[in-house]
């Protein structure tokens, strides 16, 4: 189950009430209790996973408590609003001749500030209000939402969770499981398909090219420890001309072109190398990458057989 992740209540279902939670603890679930415009009754409307977002949310104009961004009502405006905006933008998205003039019309027409609220939400607009006076800011947090980095954090997650088995025998078997871990349980392919979207179409627009400089800079936070971990267990390190940075960034380019073509359905026929294995793509060119970025720890130079067939270093 992935941050964000929201199950919904049809109408007129659930009316239990429950205490409300004010601030929800990031990995716990909450339930989602909201008066439907009109109504004095508050209306289950369902659970969310509760992620932090104090740091994503950097327009809402309350910083913590019932209008904050770790409120579950908060997370599931934002959470619906990523939704309704990728099922209108992705289907339909037309810009202007220079990519950018039509992006407030868009934003505004898929998820207009008052309209949103009131009539895909079945709201009060103060609850837009209290958060958002501002519809800029409306929009500049739903961006940040749905470009964040932690909707990468479960294939972390998993790695770390299985770093010691994975790591157990030759690196060329720990780089095809690492590749294969983080598609097994990379995020929901409509969030990709929205975040890559939103870059691809309006890369000047300054709530996404914020928002990207954000990922670039966290994606190197996630993913850089893992690597160096990887090429100690194998007694490697990076040539002087190289960093882990320059590493982060060809296996993320790797793996996000190979994203895109499982997503388009293309038959990536899997390669098989060494010993018969299957490798995918990412797993290749990856190994082609690291070939020319490593040395052993005392200077030796290997091929890319030889570091396939490499063992872990007696720890």
């Amino acid at each position: 189950m992935s941050p964000g992740w929201v199950t919904s209540h049809p109408p007129g279902g659930h009316n239990r009430r429950m205490g409300r939670i004010i601030e929800g603890t990031p990995g716990e679930d909450a339930e989602v209790w909201i008066q439907d415009r009109g109504s004095a009754q508050a209306r289950l409307r369902g659970r969310i996973r509760i992620e932090d977002l104090t740091h994503v949310l950097t327009s809402i104009s309350a910083r913590s408590g019932a209008n904050g961004p770790n409120n579950p009502v908060t997370q599931y405006i934002l959470a619906q609003a990523a939704d309704y905006l990728a099922e209108r933008l992705i289907d339909d998205a037309n810009p202007g001749h220079d990519g950018r003039e039509t992006v407030p019309r868009t934003l505004s027409s898929a998820l207009g500030h008052q309209p949103f609220i009131e009539s895909v939400l079945n709201m009060s607009q103060h609850q837009m209000l209290r958060r958002w006076p501002l519809a800029t800011d409306w929009y500049q947090d739903v961006i940040n939402y749905v470009m964040r980095p932690s909707r990468f954090t479960r294939a972390v997650e998993e790695v770390h969770r299985n770093f010691d088995v994975m790591a157990s025998g030759r690196l060329g078997d720990f780089i095809r499981r690492f590749s294969d871990k983080v598609f097994e349980v990379d995020g929901d392919p409509k969030v990709l398909r929205m975040a890559e979207a939103l870059q691809a179409l309006w890369p000047d627009y300054p709530p996404v090219r914020q928002a990207t400089l954000a990922y670039h800079e966290q994606i190197q936070t996630m993913w850089a420890p893992l690597y160096a971990e990887a090429l100690g267990r194998y007694g490697l390190r990076l040539r002087p001309e190289f960093s882990l940075g320059h590493l982060g960034w060809a296996f993320n380019a790797l793996q996000t072109r190979e994203t895109w073509e499982r997503l388009a359905g293309f038959n990536l026929n899997p390669q098989q190398p060494f010993h018969g294995s299957v490798w995918s793509i990412t797993a290749l060119t990856g190994l082609m990458a690291i070939s020319g970025a490593v040395t052993g720890d005392d200077g030796t130079v290997y091929t890319p057989t030889e570091l396939a067939d490499l063992m872990p270093v007696a720890r």
